[in-house]
């Protein structure tokens, strides 16, 4: 009887020690892209990923730029809320190494809260590009979009 009690007391202790274990303090990593700033109604956004590249081949001097930046407030973005996303595809032809253009004709802005997203109309600004060769740096100037919503930016993208 003894023995069977110091084993069930044995198996107990083992069972306790082998089951509590201890994970490190979760630290909530917010990934930005540092490649520029933007901001939506002076309210800075943090630009998660810019890219630029050439969609056709056959025409070099056609660009498609695309940025997604994190439209939350920064508590939000620490507090995990859903993610609420600003997709801009901006699609010009360069001639030389600038281009310049009327937004409406260039950006397309998409907000995407998940799980669905809404194509904001854009209804003013510019947006600029200098070009080097890997190096582009797009400028959004005064872009209205979703009616009463002024974008503003400065990005450099790396090409490759």
């Amino acid at each position: 009887m003894k023995t069977l009690r110091l084993s069930i007391m044995a198996f107990i202790a083992v069972a306790t020690i082998t089951s509590c274990t201890k994970n490190d303090r979760f630290e909530n990593t917010l990934h930005n892209c540092e490649c520029g700033t933007m901001t939506v109604n002076d309210r800075d956004i943090s630009i998660r990923m810019a890219e630029g590249f050439v969609p056709d081949s056959t025409n070099a001097n056609f660009w498609r730029y695309h940025v997604v930046a994190d439209f939350r407030t920064e508590e939000e973005a620490i507090n995990h809320t859903p993610s609420e996303d600003l997709s801009i595809t901006i699609e010009l032809v360069h001639s030389g190494n600038t281009a310049f253009g009327n937004a409406v004709d260039l950006l397309t802005a998409n907000y995407i809260e998940i799980p669905v997203g809404v194509m904001w109309e854009v209804s003013g600004g510019t947006v600029s590009v200098n070009a080097g060769d890997s190096i582009h740096n797009l400028t959004i100037s005064n872009v209205v979009v979703d009616g009463n919503r002024t974008l503003n930016g400065e990005l450099t993208i790396v090409t490759e």
